[in-house]
């Protein structure tokens, strides 16, 4: 006898029609049939019989009703106690890149403060994968959200792939860049290269696209914040190698221009989450997971 039985048997005899059982538990009659026919041969009595064409419980399952309505109330009883100040009232910390903390993660943290108000989360921006598997390891973070072409060395981590991104290469539209097709890499060297904090994973791409190339920029500059960098991009102060969401609306207002340029016109690049394999998944973990997957 399991509680998955229990809740069938009260269900069915709520119902008194297998059918409907089944439609409210989500399950095939057949395996509420079966659940019930188990739990008669446990008990060693009839719970249900046929009165012409309608079902009814017979007097031991009107007995075994009150126990059952008895057992399972103690069983929710004692998941709340047990769970669920822990999940209503705790803490979570996660890790993201910056892009995603602006542009992925409040959708994230939104549906996920429907589901548990009370819960407190603690959101800390960080660009390196090496930095994401230090905090992750040491406890620090309980989630990170990791951007890049593959996931990297695991290290006794969990990395779940959430979704596909592109990488832009974008200008202004003053930027006489941006009036030409089929541009070579190799024609903006005279560029100023706007790049994020090193060890992001998109700057990490174009460093080694231009490496592999043996092509150097004149003028580079370093801008850790994602607006502010996007603010010097549309003054024409530069060009930039950032993910389409990040851009996405300026885009569209023609705010910024994507360059049609070769290799790295466009490249495809992952959304991860990530965490310790040794973490124990709680109900609550486990929810925030499957919203950020939904979300992503």
């Amino acid at each position: 006898m399991d509680i998955k039985q229990l809740s069938t048997f009260q269900v069915a005899s709520e119902t008194l029609n297998f059918t409907k059982s089944a439609e409210i538990l989500n399950y095939a009659q057949s395996s509420v049939t079966a659940q019930i026919k188990n739990l008669e041969k446990e008990l060693g009595v009839s719970l249900f019989e046929r009165m012409g064409n309608k079902l009814v419980l017979t007097p031991s399952g009107e007995k075994f009703r009150v126990h059952a309505d008895a057992i399972i109330s103690q069983y929710q009883s004692a998941i709340e106690e047990m769970n669920g100040d822990k999940s209503l009232a705790s803490t979570i910390v996660i890790g993201a890149t910056e892009s995603q903390c602006a542009y992925k993660l409040p959708d994230v943290l939104k549906a996920f403060k429907i589901s548990f108000p009370k819960v407190r989360v603690i959101v800390k921006p960080i660009h390196k994968f090496s930095e994401i598997q230090s905090k992750l390891q040491s406890g620090e973070l309980d989630f990170a959200f990791i951007l890049g072409e593959a996931a990297g060395e695991r290290n006794n981590l969990e990395i779940l792939k959430l979704s596909k991104g592109r990488l832009v290469l974008v200008a202004s539209p003053m930027n006489k860049a941006a009036q030409l097709n089929h541009l070579a890499l190799e024609n903006l060297t005279e560029e100023t290269l706007l790049l994020t904090e090193k060890g992001c994973s998109y700057r990490n791409l174009l460093e080694r696209t231009l490496h592999s190339k043996k092509i150097k920029f004149n003028s580079t500059f370093e801008i850790t914040n994602i607006d502010s960098l996007k603010n010097c991009v549309k003054s024409d102060l530069g060009i930039a190698l950032l993910p389409y969401e990040v851009v996405k609306q300026e885009v569209e207002r023609n705010e910024l221009n994507i360059l049609d340029l070769l290799p790295i016109k466009e490249h495809n690049i992952c959304h991860y989450i990530s965490w310790h394999q040794d973490k124990k998944l709680t109900p609550l973990f486990n929810a925030f997971i499957s919203i950020s997957q939904k979300v992503f």
